[in-house]
């Protein structure tokens, strides 16, 4: 009797979204069972005042589904060795700032703006 394959594409594409998967046997940052970890550092260390405004942020885009965790898991994760190199809420800031242009509910040239306008507050 002959068997059926379950081999994935090598590539899924999500053109509506601008999307482009590669297959599950790459590597991701999340991916880490198994591998040593060393000590979990459990001291809670605060949060600055940016980070505190960009977590509430998150949570409510994500509590009101205007995004979804896993999109912004995948966002995170598509940076690649930037992952490695910024602290927690620089990395789930950029995936929210990427998640919302993809879904093209902001643009560049408004979160630019936007971004001039709170700059001038504090110069």
């Amino acid at each position: 009797m002959p068997q059926a394959s379950c081999r994935l594409p090598l590539v899924v594409s999500f053109p509506i979204f601008g999307w482009t998967i590669s297959p599950m046997s790459e590597k991701r940052p999340h991916d880490m069972g198994g591998e040593p970890a060393g000590p979990i550092d459990t001291v809670d260390h605060g949060m600055k005042f940016w980070e505190k405004q960009a977590n509430a942020l998150r949570n409510t885009l994500t509590s009101r589904k205007v995004v979804r965790l896993d999109e912004l898991r995948r966002a995170a994760e598509d940076l690649g060795e930037r992952y490695y190199q910024l602290e927690y809420f620089e990395r789930t800031t950029h995936a929210l700032r990427q998640v919302l242009l993809e879904r093209g509910l902001i643009s560049e040239a408004e979160l630019t703006a936007k971004m001039a306008e709170v700059r001038k507050r504090y110069d």
